[in-house]
């Protein structure tokens, strides 16, 4: 096995549509791939963080190749700019399939924290493309057959805590990520529905592909602790919970760890390895 890069690869026209690739070789069948989306709260981070984590490592050990990549960040480019980068990416990847050698019918999105949110996002939202495209790029499917999370928010509205935590804290830069110039416009109906639509949870259906979620803190009880830091808030096992409630109501594989029940040695890999929901053959 053997494994060949391709970096700084752009796959759209902003300076940030950025992606580094690393293909696995394998002598028998083409490999599957993990498209990763770095963390840093919309604003921050870079695809190169994702060398050093042991997804990565993993992965490129279990035969499955790896991309990762940049996106616009929201202190230029508001939601939903970051989302509709996740797509391009997806799309472009599975554009290069025969290119570079890998399984295009086998393609996961990953991600950390705010590139969670992004990759859970489009996984939900299933395929993306636009038919009618005179861009071959957006005609091409964004479907997933799989999502993997570390410390992912599942929504980007105030009102999904209401229910499950009475703290003080609000999600940070949400007057960035929706172009507002106040939090003052958080309840003014049209950021309301901005706000439903940003969340990846709005799109949960039966069509959903097979999850691993994977948090930092302990899930203890069915709240957040209204003491809770900012940072605890936003990256509680909470959310991976509450989705998961959704999955097992439709009977969709879905896996939550946290700091209580820890990610075992292989287990995502694992994970990625049986989650084998071949999509139909693509017109790339």
């Amino acid at each position: 096995m053997s494994i060949k890069e391709y970096k700084n690869v752009a796959y759209g026209l902003h300076g940030r549509n950025k992606l580094d690739a690393y293909i696995v070789k394998n002598e028998t069948a083409p490999s599957p791939l993990v498209i990763f989306f770095h963390g840093g709260g919309y604003v921050g981070g870079e695809k190169e963080t994702a060398v050093s984590t042991e997804l990565m490592h993993d992965c490129l050990a279990a035969g499955i190749s790896f991309v990762t990549c940049n996106y616009r960040f929201i202190t230029t480019d508001p939601y939903p700019a970051p989302m509709q980068d996740g797509t391009r990416a997806i799309q472009f990847v599975r554009s290069m399939a025969k290119e570079w050698g890998f399984d295009g019918q086998r393609i996961a999105s990953a991600g950390s924290s705010a590139g969670g949110h992004i990759a859970l996002w489009n996984a939900l939202n299933g395929d993306l493309a636009d038919p009618a495209s005179p861009d071959p790029i957006e005609r091409i499917s964004s479907d997933v057959t799989a999502f993997v999370g570390h410390a992912t928010q599942v929504s980007k509205d105030q009102r999904f805590y209401e229910p499950i935590y009475a703290g003080p804290h609000i999600q940070p830069n949400l007057t960035l990520f929706y172009g507002m110039s106040s939090l003052d416009e958080l309840k003014q109906p049209d950021i309301l529905q901005l706000a439903e639509e940003a969340s990846a949870i709005t799109y949960m259906s039966e069509h959903a592909p097979p999850a691993f979620m994977a948090y930092d803190f302990p899930l203890e009880g069915t709240t957040i602790p209204a003491d809770a830091s900012v940072d605890k808030v936003i990256h509680h096992p909470m959310h991976g919970y509450l989705l998961k409630q959704k999955y097992d109501q439709l009977g969709i594989p879905f896996t939550l760890r946290h700091a209580g029940d820890p990610v075992q040695k292989g287990e995502i890999t694992r994970f990625l390895s049986n989650s084998d929901r071949r999509l139909p053959p693509q017109g790339m």
